[in-house]
């Protein structure tokens, strides 16, 4: 199963590696799943799957949240997220849009750098992100894997084709993984993305609240494998 390949992140102390931004991150990612002004865009009562969205008034997209149940252990799922040889088959089970993905640097086994290229309904073209990915357990069991866009000298945007990829950016997008008293877990996806170039706001939310969809392919395959 996937377990016996994990990269010890399950194992590894919840504080080991992180540096004071990370803390940031991660306190400033809770605190917006938690966030009481979430209003629910839809509710499915046969998976438990909930997807809601909120405004940030720093920034021009939306807030997306998606969160289901799922019927495995935590470790089952932070194992899935946190091992580096799965991130193809995590990215592209997670999201169908996924044309390519890879790791592009591995800074310890929290940290990575990663790149993805996703195709979007046509006529539109290619995004692709760099982000910045932290992966680890938190002291109250609970899991979170969660990244940022940045800039990396082995990726740049491509640039001059007609058909390249347009580089969009991802503002703090992730999992939580949050153990439930029965042995199980519950998924929560946020993302707020912005896709760049030239697609109306009301397009790319809908994008986005599509996008919350992630933790139900998630759910889907590890309950089946």
């Amino acid at each position: 199963g996937i377990s016996s390949m994990a990269t010890g992140v399950f194992e590894a102390d919840p504080n080991e590696l992180l540096t004071e931004e990370d803390q940031q991150n991660i306190n400033g990612f809770i605190s917006t799943l938690n966030a009481s002004d979430w209003k629910v865009d839809s509710q499915d009562s046969s998976t438990g799957f909930m997807v809601s969205w909120k405004h940030d008034p720093d920034y021009p997209v939306i807030l997306v949240k998606g969160v289901v149940p799922v019927n495995v252990p935590t470790k089952k799922v932070v194992d899935f997220m946190a091992n580096d040889d799965c991130f193809e088959k995590f990215m592209k089970t997670c999201d169908t849009m996924c044309k390519s993905c890879q790791i592009i640097e591995v800074k310890d086994s929290k940290h990575t750098v990663k790149h993805a290229k996703f195709k979007l309904p046509t006529p539109l073209w290619d995004r692709d992100f760099v982000w910045a990915e932290l992966c680890t357990m938190l002291p109250d069991g609970s899991g979170l894997s969660c990244g940022c866009s940045v800039e990396h000298p082995k990726m740049p945007p491509e640039s001059g084709g007609f058909f390249n990829a347009v580089r969009g950016e991802i503002s703090c997008s992730g999992y939580y993984v949050s153990p439930n008293e029965d042995g199980t877990c519950t998924v929560s996806y946020l993302v707020q993305c912005d896709p760049k170039g030239l697609i109306p706001a009301a397009a790319v939310n809908l994008l986005a609240t599509d996008q919350a969809k992630n933790v139900l392919r998630l759910k889907a395959y590890l309950e089946a494998s």
